[in-house]
């Protein structure tokens, strides 16, 4: 595969993945839920896990249950990885198996690594086949050109939600301060010379804070955890 093609594959399963996410999330709650990551319609964990799966353990689509176990691993692996490393960037976790049995320090848990499993067989055998002769029916410039803009719209949204996490972050630290009686700090923040940008990026932070707590209602702060509820 190709760069190109390696990314609409990678667009394709983030956005299949988001599909279900969001689907499983909305039916359990009865209101819909954007279950992504990103703003846009994309999981990225789940288009990462796909490339992952197909280009490591394709070879061994015609054994079952190696294709199964191999994917188990590797996608509980992806899994505990994004955790870990949005624990370490941004002192934020947005899931915790910690309540399900057989988890591992509640970033990955037996079950939906079961899930991750079966799901990876039906995408090697059933759903990519598919997939590629959809991709084949394309033309190349019209391929580019979605490559092209999809390219700087995923950018532009991972960008803009890292920003969101860090800004969520910094405002649980903010508050935890504030708590502790730093109140130079509030009288700071209050002046009027900085009150109406700091209005501004409030409105702001709470329009992205409630995205995000809508599509991950576990999420939390690892360094200020009461500051943060």
């Amino acid at each position: 595969m190709n760069l190109i093609a390696e990314f609409a594959i990678f667009l394709f399963y983030s956005f299949l993945g988001w599909v279900c996410e969001t689907t499983f999330c909305s039916v359990a709650a009865r209101r819909f839920i954007n279950r992504g990551f990103l703003s846009g319609p994309f999981c990225p964990i789940y288009g990462f896990g796909a490339v992952l799966i197909l280009l490591l353990f394709s070879p061994f689509q015609e054994h079952l249950l190696l294709l199964f176990l191999f994917s188990i691993v590797g996608t509980s692996a992806l899994e505990y990885l994004t955790s870990f490393l949005l624990e370490k960037l941004f002192h934020l976790s947005l899931w915790d198996y910690s309540n399900r049995r057989w988890n591992l320090h509640g970033r990955i848990c037996l079950r939906n690594s079961l899930l991750f499993g079966i799901m990876s067989v039906l995408m090697v055998r059933l759903i990519h086949p598919y997939v590629l002769h959809v991709l084949s029916l394309i033309p190349n410039k019209l391929l580019l050109l979605a490559f092209l803009f999809l390219s700087v719209y995923f950018i532009l949204d991972t960008s803009l939600t890292v920003r969101a996490l860090a800004e969520i972050s910094r405002a649980a630290g903010e508050r935890q301060m504030e708590l502790e009686g730093l109140s130079a700090l509030r009288d700071e923040y209050l002046a009027a010379a900085q009150l109406e940008r700091r209005q501004k990026m409030l409105l702001r932070r709470k329009r992205l804070y409630r995205r995000l707590a809508k599509a991950f209602p576990r999420m939390r702060s690892l360094r200020n955890p009461e500051a943060f509820r």
